[in-house]
């Protein structure tokens, strides 16, 4: 990854002629690149992406599930979209922004059509594409009290194996100061 990221900053540095190339701005050139098949146009709103605007704050680097409910800033949960559809999509799903703003058929066809050929042409991954087509109800509840448990379960572990080493050494520090 290294060498790939390298020749992505030349390739921003020269093509875009950014000075200084940053993690995001590079996110949002891999995203663009993903767009490729599909004419450089955002998935939800299929609206065109000229390359002179790609870095300007007329299109956002956006989150397909929102943070808020699933906790994820992988690549894999990202896009480009039009700043407006971004704000107008909200804490929505992609999917449900889209079956709300274009109608439930247009969703299950065209949309999941778009989707589903990104997919197959190996432009997106299979993470992507689920969560692209994700409803905010297939949005997996179980997963917050499981990130609990394993947080607690750490806590346990640390609070044994470390704190009471640190306890028991404490312990013998302060009686040995009282016996001086």
């Amino acid at each position: 990854t290294t060498k790939l990221h390298e020749q992505y900053v030349e390739q921003l540095q020269k093509e875009f002629g950014l000075s200084h190339v940053s993690r995001n701005d590079i996110i949002r050139y891999k995203l663009y690149k993903e767009l490729e098949s599909n004419g450089h146009k955002t998935l939800y709103t299929n609206t065109y992406i000229p390359r002179e605007k790609l870095f300007s704050k007329e299109f956002d680097i956006e989150h397909i599930i929102p943070q808020a409910k699933l906790f994820d800033d992988s690549f894999s949960n990202k896009t480009l979209e039009a700043r407006q559809a971004n704000l107008d999509k909200s804490n929505t799903t992609a999917f449900d922004f889209v079956a709300t703003k274009y109608g439930d058929e247009f969703a299950n066809g065209e949309y999941k059509t778009r989707i589903e050929n990104l997919y197959k042409d190996g432009k997106i991954s299979k993470t992507k594409r689920d969560k692209l087509l994700m409803k905010e109800a297939d949005i997996p509840s179980g997963f917050i009290n499981r990130d609990l448990r394993d947080s607690q379960y750490i806590a346990k572990k640390a609070k044994c194996r470390y704190l009471s080493r640190v306890i028991k050494k404490l312990g013998k520090f302060s009686l040995k100061l009282k016996l001086i």
